[in-house]
């Protein structure tokens, strides 16, 4: 997967960034249903680190693109 381009599209751009807003509007709703620190876990945690690898797949689609030209 980390050898194409379209691979790493699908992470970087589709995938990752559409479970960090889930996780994020999940994380929210139960902050507003009273359920405070499991929200802002789900808010912190799983959020942040599928942000990191939606840019680290980006990025390295970026480099597996110059490298090819």
């Amino acid at each position: 997967m980390k050898k194409s381009s379209e691979g790493l599209f699908v992470i970087g751009y589709m995938l990752f960034p559409l479970l960090a807003l889930a996780v994020a509007v999940l994380g929210f709703f139960l902050v507003l249903g009273g359920h405070r620190i499991f929200g802002v876990i789900l808010l912190l945690l799983p959020t942040q680190l599928f942000i990191f690898i939606a840019y680290w797949a980006i990025t390295q689609r970026k480099k597996l693109l110059a490298s090819q030209d």
